[in-house]
């Protein structure tokens, strides 16, 4: 047996049916005015009415909702049925229906278009080590967990032991497969940094190590050079989640901590989103 695989929003014909049944109950009206039936107006009413509740579930089935258009029904009420001083006749009635007709048109050209799902931080952050997949395939569990090691350290505020991680990592680094990008050393680089200023209580205004023109297609944030108002700490951001991202999915033994800490790596995301959607 053949089903229905029409999905509310796609486009139908059911619009066409405004046009038919309100124009077609004028038809009827006026043919039966012709062999002179008292009542013909009613027939012209009926189609109006009719075709306005077409139109209203035309509307509501769009997965963008048009309010005039979920109205209709009301104003054909109020003009036809509830009694006034409006005429009903064949004119009033020929201008209501090209009017709902037009709208029908509209809701389906215009309405019939899915609202864009807004990407949650945590959808970002998916997408993002997904794409830096070719980097993680390159990086054993030994490795990965040391690496988880240098971020969690410097998460717990213990800055000094965060920078001997990082130069842990990095010398163990050097002996293990090449990687396809220097991004993680520079990242290693710039926390070590940044860790070993604030054991110290200290503020460095420029930085010496920052990230790479090449290793830009592993970082989660792009920012145009107007937007970067302040490079070192979109560096030392960009260093966070890359750390994060190659800990979570390279170090089993450190998954669960390491997702214990996800919202520390969605609130860097976050506090990037009006830039990231402005780029």
């Amino acid at each position: 047996m053949k089903t229905n695989t029409t999905t509310p929003g796609s486009k139908s014909r059911l619009w066409m049916a405004v046009p038919g049944v309100s124009f077609g109950g004028i038809g009827i009206e006026l043919l039966l005015f012709s062999v002179g039936f008292e009542h013909a107006v009613w027939a012209g009413i009926a189609g109006c009415v009719v075709a306005s509740f077409i139109l209203f579930y035309q509307a509501y089935l769009k997965p963008r909702k048009d309010i005039v258009s979920l109205f209709v029904p009301l104003y054909a009420v109020l003009i036809f049925i509830v009694p006034n001083e409006i005429s009903t006749g064949a004119v009033v009635q020929t201008f209501y229906a090209a009017t709902i007709t037009l709208l029908a048109v509209r809701v389906e050209k215009l309405f019939n278009a899915p609202k864009p799902e807004k990407r949650t931080m945590k959808q970002m952050l998916n997408d993002y080590i997904g794409r830096i997949e070719p980097l993680l395939a390159a990086i054993d569990e030994e490795t990965g967990h040391a690496v988880a090691q240098s971020l969690l350290t410097y998460k717990f505020g213990l800055y000094r032991n965060a920078a001997e991680k990082c130069t842990e990592t990095l010398d163990r680094l050097k002996t293990t497969a090449p990687l396809p990008t220097g991004a993680l050393e520079d990242a290693l680089l710039i926390l070590r940094e940044r860790a070993s200023d604030l054991a110290d209580s200290r503020v460095t205004a420029s930085p010496e190590h920052t990230f790479a023109e090449a290793d830009y297609e592993y970082l989660a944030i792009h920012l145009s050079p107007e937007q970067n108002e302040n490079p070192a700490a979109l560096d030392l951001d960009n260093a966070l989640v890359l750390l994060y991202a190659v800990g979570i999915e390279t170090s089993p033994d450190d998954e669960q901590a390491l997702e214990e800490h996800q919202r520390f790596v969605t609130q860097i995301l976050e506090s990037y989103k009006d830039k990231l959607t402005a780029a």
